[in-house]
């Protein structure tokens, strides 16, 4: 059987394109607008460094209802992606150029930018963060910065800062954790933001930006059970919040592996090398036949392509532990994380994962 093996950090899994199924929830279905443009096309040059470089604009436009006071000021920290070809539509907003990528951010690149998005909103003076990525990162970024950041401050991931603008401006926003703003203006909490626009993953949207740029909210705020704080996340492993990536061997590596002919020994062989190792399974349900397990590595099982599949402890191998609901990426994010912590145990990691 022909099989994939992934070695970045960060790798993103692709979705079969197919009809979406959110788009007949709503009358008025949101039109991309070409008030923004790539950031490969605008002025100046990124340098490409991780050194990040502000630019701060100032205007003078009145803020609407729901936006933040005259006093405060939206961050917009930008890593790839979309942003506004002009400013004239911005109130009080400004600009952190840190990277220019097109491809999927790997986890140090993942933890400069939570140093940023965490000085950011310890400023009084902020009424919270936008961080603009390229759509491969999109899942990532969002998920990891869920886990990572327990504000109330409102922190909201997209591929194009003029759509998150005002969901980021909207006092409904805040208490619901991490945010993220599809391409087709769907608002989704980060820990179920979708693979892709065209795959829906374990969530529904929370709420949608019209094409008056009015957030239309369809749940009170809350915070998914994950992230709650009665969650064994917050309780147990705060230092999980630390948005300071402490890699004293190096930043973890935390390959996605397609379910084929590996075996055990083949797995624990490469032990030196990666700190854990995420499994995408292809059984037709959510167990798996595969024995693929390590008594050396934590493995995680995750399914792909299915939305609502739970993956759990009895559906994988003995040594293994099943990614509930999450997808691979979102299982290889939360096992950097715990790496990155020396959370490695299986029981300890049972109990992180849903």
């Amino acid at each position: 059987m022909k099989f994939q093996v992934a070695l970045s950090a960060l790798l993103a899994c692709s979705s079969a394109v197919v009809a979406s199924p959110i788009n007949s929830l709503f009358k008025h279905k949101s039109v991309k607008t070409t008030h923004s443009r790539d950031i490969n096309s605008t002025s100046p040059i990124w340098n490409g460094s991780n050194t990040t470089t502000n630019t701060t604009y100032s205007n003078s436009t009145n803020s609407t209802s729901n936006s933040t006071s005259s006093n405060n000021e939206l961050q917009i920290i930008v890593t790839g992606g979309q942003v506004p070809i002009t400013n004239s539509s911005l109130t009080h907003t400004n600009y952190t150029r840190l990277y220019n990528s097109s491809s999927a951010l790997n986890i140090t690149q993942l933890y400069n930018i939570a140093r940023v998005v965490n000085e950011t909103i310890q400023d009084k003076s902020s009424t919270g963060a936008i961080v603009v990525t390229n759509a491969k990162s999109l899942e990532a970024v969002s998920f990891f910065f869920s886990i990572l950041f327990d504000t109330n401050k409102t922190i909201v991931v997209t591929e194009d800062s003029a759509y998150a603008i005002p969901v980021a401006n909207d006092k409904n926003a805040a208490k619901r954790g991490v945010l993220s703003v599809t391409s087709d203006k769907l608002v989704y909490s980060g820990v179920f933001t979708p693979a892709s626009t065209f795959s829906y993953g374990a969530g529904l949207p929370v709420a949608i930006v019209d094409d008056q740029d009015q957030v239309e909210w369809f749940f009170d705020a809350s915070r998914p059970t994950l992230i709650s704080p009665s969650s064994v996340i917050r309780k147990e492993y705060t230092n999980f919040t630390t948005p300071f990536g402490i890699f004293e061997n190096g930043a973890p590596i935390v390959p996605i592996v397609y379910d084929g002919g590996y075996s055990s020994s083949l797995i624990d062989s490469l032990s030196s090398a990666v700190q854990g190792l995420v499994v995408v399974s292809s059984g037709s349900s959510n167990s798996t036949s595969s024995s693929i397990a390590s008594d050396i590595i934590p493995v995680v099982y995750a399914e792909a392509s299915t939305p609502l599949n739970f993956i759990d402890k009895q559906d994988v191998p003995e040594n293994a532990v099943g990614a509930g609901y999450l997808s691979p990426i979102k299982a290889q994010i939360l096992l950097s994380i715990a790496a990155v912590n020396g959370v490695t145990s299986k029981s300890a990691l049972d109990d992180i994962f849903p």
